[in-house]
């Protein structure tokens, strides 16, 4: 189950490829502030996470949504995010960083949640990996259940930790490199993003229909 589920959610929550986004957000910030930063916006990954993990069936119920349908959406919206990113300038995310520079730290904070934290490090794509895996959670007995359930826990808190490492490191990261390094790793981030709300896309399509796509 913690292979599974580390494969599952691994590619789709990207944390090196949105550590990297995330980071045109804190540039200009001092050490100290950017790990105060970094703390939060993992911080609020993790409960968004965890709370899909545990409040995802009730959500299911009360709004009778079916987990295709929330793949079949949240493919879209990762889809789309990863486009706008490819087709806009090369220096959209070197603006970020400079609003950030140039803006006192509420503006910071009133983007800490939307979009920084959701739905740029935990999205709607995440979210609805977390439910399928979820779905296949269910076991033989309570005990089962709730292990597999504690897996998937462990797997969403470990990824969590690798987007913490990437947000705090970041700056010596891409200090190390140009910036057309940083363009074509922001590119090529864009890219996989694109590929992955495609993947989750065509995943929820065949589900909704019973018919192999990919």
């Amino acid at each position: 189950m913690f292979t599974a589920s580390f494969l599952a959610l691994f590619p789709v929550m990207n944390p090196v490829g949105n550590g990297f986004i995330v980071n045109s957000f804190l540039g200009g910030l001092d050490t100290d502030s950017r790990r105060r930063y970094a703390k939060r916006i993992t911080i609020n990954a993790l409960m968004v996470g965890i709370g899909s993990l545990a409040l995802g069936h009730i959500v299911l119920l009360l709004f009778g949504l079916a987990v295709p349908v929330i793949q079949i959406a949240g493919g879209i919206l990762i889809g789309k995010t990863g486009l706008d990113l490819l087709s806009g300038s090369d220096a959209i995310l070197s603006e970020d960083k400079e609003q950030v520079d140039s803006v006192n730290p509420a503006n910071l904070e009133i983007r800490l949640f939307y979009p920084i934290t959701f739905p740029i490090s935990i999205g709607l794509g995440s979210i609805s990996v977390i439910f399928t895996l979820m779905a296949t959670a269910v076991g033989d007995n309570i005990l089962h259940t709730a292990v597999n359930y504690a897996v998937i826990g462990l797997v969403i808190f470990l990824l969590c930790i690798i987007l913490f490492v990437f947000l705090t490191q970041g700056d010596r990261i891409t200090g190390r490199i140009s910036a057309n390094g940083n363009v074509i790793i922001n590119k090529m981030v864009a890219f996989i993003t694109f590929c992955i709300g495609l993947q989750i896309f065509f995943n929820g399509i065949g589900k909704a229909f019973h018919i192999t796509v990919l």
